[in-house]
């Protein structure tokens, strides 16, 4: 019995079985929950199923990350929610000044 597609034609996507699996994974949550927030239902063997091909057809594209590099990235990330809520304390803080002036 041959199966589509075949793990060795998704591995040539994803570089390895780790990457592959964390992909898939992470596709057939984002399926499951857009699902959820429509009126198409979809059951988890059927979002992986989806998330799989979606990959064979190339929709996906796996990117494998050093820990190096993934660690700058989550620097990065941590920096801007820092400078947003700073910006957002400002916003607040300015807001309270102003009605405390009326």
């Amino acid at each position: 019995m041959m199966l589509y597609p075949s793990i060795m034609d998704l591995m040539k996507k994803a570089g390895n079985r780790y990457s592959l699996v964390i992909a898939s994974s992470k596709r057939a949550r984002a399926i499951l929950d857009s699902a959820g927030e429509g009126e198409e239902s979809i059951d988890g063997a059927r979002s992986i199923t989806r998330a799989v091909e979606e990959i064979a057809a190339g929709d996906i594209l796996i990117v494998n990350e050093t820990r190096e590099q993934e660690m700058e990235r989550e620097a990065e990330y941590q920096a801007k929610v820092e400078a947003l809520e700073a910006a957002e304390h400002a916003m607040e803080t300015e807001t309270a000044e102003a009605a405390d002036a009326e």
